[in-house]
């Protein structure tokens, strides 16, 4: 299973203590099968408002995701599909503002990711993206039977 990890779980990490040690427990045995969606890390990076919060991001966040290959773009459909589910949405009160929860839960759904969230708008979501799998922060480790490959 690939996990992907959605924006507010990274800045409750930042911010708690707590939720670092969690984040990090997490990521000891999941790291290599997680993935950043740019849409996350540009959102991180637009919330670093000083010079030292940009360089925590970059250097504690994304950096571990950067140097191996693991923070990929959007593709043209998931763009696209996103666009229909704002056509969708006017009647399921999903607004413009959740672009990029739309564009993050196509592009999960797209890859196979499964979306690691603490965000309730999920649930409004959920319907508009078939087969989109979310869970909350933070998923323990698979037990994996011994002779499993």
């Amino acid at each position: 299973m690939i996990y992907t990890l959605d924006t507010n779980v990274l800045i409750d990490a930042l911010r708690r203590p707590a939720d670092m040690l969690l984040l990090k427990e997490f990521l000891e045995w999941a790291l290599p099968h997680t993935a950043l969606s740019s849409v996350v890390a540009s959102e991180l990076l637009a919330g670093a408002r000083t010079e030292s919060a940009r360089r925590l991001v970059e250097r504690d966040l994304l950096g571990a995701f950067e140097r191996r290959g693991r923070i990929l773009a959007p593709s043209a459909a998931a763009w696209a599909k996103t666009g229909l589910a704002h056509g969708r949405a006017a009647t399921a009160s999903i607004g413009a503002s959740w672009q990029n929860d739309l564009l993050l839960a196509h592009t999960a759904r797209e890859f196979g990711w499964t979306l690691v969230t603490r965000d309730k708008d999920f649930t409004l979501i959920r319907p508009l993206v078939k087969g989109l799998r979310v869970e909350a922060p933070f998923p323990r480790r698979p037990n994996i039977a011994r002779g499993a490959v």
